[in-house]
């Protein structure tokens, strides 16, 4: 394990009831009663990097990525993505897989599914958090709402949203599961995510039909997702719900994974096709800079 040794600064115990006993009955003893407790040179909050452990906050990492992957993963794969040394990978690796937070199948690891599910539940929060701002600012800009998904099995589900006053419905309603190969939000899941994900819904087709608009072949899907990896966005022409358009924009975790998607989803006589492109613009904006505050998040 790389570890770099420096001298330690002066532990200071925050004060608190639990260790005013302590500072009357012990710390008295030892110090005049005149004298300074050192106790009280404690600065509320200030954790600083001084107590930072280098190979844990890695580990933090590497764990945060099995969370969201899909797939099991390499040693190399992780030092790849992750940008870390790969022996030190291999070390945190073999250390998870030994204290059971990580499943070793041959050359390669992943999380267990209580593990997994607890994780992504700390993730989402702290995705919606981050996503906050970037669904307000974007709401306000365009009038219409704005909104965060996330994968949810075979689905994807709204997770986060943000509506100015007057502003339209959400295609399948906050909270509705919605089909991968209608919405806006799950196409962006078929075309950045995973292989696995586009290739159980081409083996399905033909596709439900939700709209008279609603795509049902293979090859037109398949069509469909090499455009929007093309132009970076995904949209939902009065696919998903008769009268409501979407667009939507891949959001990106640590790594390199799919984190979720962020779009605007309004009624189809305010997002004109006129209008798309000036809405996808923004929309593209508003995911870069939810990625960028989660991985700001994540590093921290």
């Amino acid at each position: 394990m790389e570890t770099t040794l420096k001298s330690a600064p002066l532990w200071i115990v925050p004060e608190g009831p639990h260790v005013a006993a302590l500072g009357n009955a012990a710390g008295d003893s030892l110090r005049g009663a005149d004298q300074p407790n050192p106790a009280k040179r404690a600065i509320p909050g200030a954790a600083t990097r001084e107590y930072r452990i280098p190979n844990l906050a890695r580990a933090c990492q590497i764990l945060r990525l099995f969370a969201a992957a899909c797939d099991p993963l390499s040693s190399s794969a992780v030092a790849r993505r992750l940008k870390m040394p790969r022996t030190t990978v291999l070390r945190i690796l073999h250390t998870l897989a030994a204290e059971k937070l990580l499943q070793r199948r041959g050359f390669d690891f992943t999380a267990s599914p209580e593990l997994r599910t607890g994780l992504r539940s700390m993730a989402d929060i702290d995705l919606c958090t981050a996503a906050g701002p970037a669904l307000n600012e974007i709401s306000q800009l365009t009038g219409e709402t704005a909104c965060l998904a996330l994968l949810a099995g075979d689905k994807v589900v709204v997770a986060e949203t943000s509506g100015s006053p007057g502003g339209s419905r959400v295609s399948g309603g906050s909270g509705a599961p919605m089909d991968l190969h209608c919405s806006a939000f799950g196409k962006v899941f078929l075309a950045f995510g995973p292989r696995a994900h586009l290739g159980m819904a081409l083996g399905s087709a033909p596709l439900p039909a939700r709209t008279r608009r609603t795509i049902t072949t293979a090859e037109a899907l398949g069509a469909e997702c090499a455009r929007i990896v093309r132009q970076g966005y995904a949209m939902d022409n009065e696919e998903c719900e008769e009268g409501v358009r979407c667009l939507a924009a891949p959001v990106w975790a640590s790594g390199g994974v799919l984190a979720a998607a962020m779009g605007v989803s309004a009624s189809a006589s305010t997002l004109t096709e006129q209008r798309a492109s000036d809405i996808a613009a923004l929309v593209l904006q508003a995911a870069k800079k939810i990625t960028t505050a989660l991985a700001q998040r994540t590093s921290g």
